[in-house]
């Protein structure tokens, strides 16, 4: 057996992937044609979104849609494919107000709209965001048996994540917050080498178009990405990591780690970052 000396004075788990000091994630609501443009900008700058969608205002013409002149919305046949490297998630069946229908109803929009959407993307849908931003105590304990992980509120929280009630889940700022602007509070963040928390912008794609802004996918969101010290991530991946992260377990001597999760999680031991496998254990000494 190794000696006590050699045992880790400290064992930290890191609040993300490779020890990034700031995770940034992003969702946009609806499925409009206008999402294509977030998306090709995204996969260029490397950042990640998630796409809310309403499952029964999608088009069923089986090839893509046309982008016009106005909100179009894409065709149900090309979701998989334009949304493909980022988090579909739920955004209702018809976008109702949610806090205005009983349970019966809230559950069949919901659990609807989940069950179209996995037969478009082939994966377990589990966030959501609510239309016009509406919940209440009856919506949040209606979704707790459905499945859904979270779900995002128009509201905005300086420290979003963890979130105290994962279906009643604030951002840091809509996509057009002023005074100061999404690229001023960002810059701000990343420039405190002592911050360490979620950056999380929200919008629509529609919002580009409907301001003739389409440069503002770049003002806004491009400098947001590039920094090494950043995990950008969609909302589930950012759940799903601080579910696993909490279910790490250290041993009281320090000399093991246990990974019981599906996810490799990064340890911080006595400055070195280690990355712990899934499945496994690992000695530490």
């Amino acid at each position: 057996m190794s000696s006590e000396s050699t045992v880790p004075a400290r064992i930290e788990i890191c609040r993300f992937p490779a020890g990034k000091r700031i995770a940034v994630t992003t969702s946009f609501d609806d499925g409009h044609t206008f999402d294509r443009r977030v998306v090709e900008a995204f996969n260029a700058w490397g950042l990640k979104g998630t796409f809310n969608i309403n499952s029964g205002k999608l088009q069923r013409t089986g090839k893509p849609a046309v982008e016009s002149g106005t909100r179009t919305y894409l065709d149900a046949s090309e979701v998989a494919e334009v949304y493909r490297g980022h988090e579909v998630a739920i955004h209702t069946v018809t976008h109702p107000w949610l806090d205005r229908l009983d349970a019966s109803q809230i559950a069949t929009e919901v659990l609807e709209d989940r069950k179209a959407l996995e037969d478009l993307v082939g994966y377990p849908v589990r966030g959501m965001a609510y239309p016009f931003g509406a919940f209440s105590p009856q919506v949040i304990e209606t979704l707790r048996g459905l499945g859904i992980v979270y779900s995002r509120t128009c509201e905005n929280a300086a420290n979003c994540f963890p979130p105290a009630e994962p279906l009643a889940w604030a951002s840091t700022a809509h996509q057009y917050a002023s005074d100061p602007t999404v690229p001023e509070r960002f810059e701000k963040l990343h420039g405190n080498a002592r911050y360490s928390g979620v950056f999380y912008v929200w919008g629509h794609a529609f919002e580009f178009f409907d301001k003739n802004d389409w440069a503002g996918i770049e003002r806004i969101y491009k400098p947001l990405s590039g920094h090494a010290d950043v995990w950008y991530c969609t909302n589930i991946e950012l759940f799903d990591y601080e579910e696993a992260r909490r279910r790490v377990q250290i041993a009281a001597n320090r000399k093991t780690a246990f990974n019981p999760s599906a996810l490799t999680i990064t340890l911080n031991v006595d400055g070195k970052l280690v990355d712990l496998p899934p499945g496994k254990l690992m000695t530490l000494v």
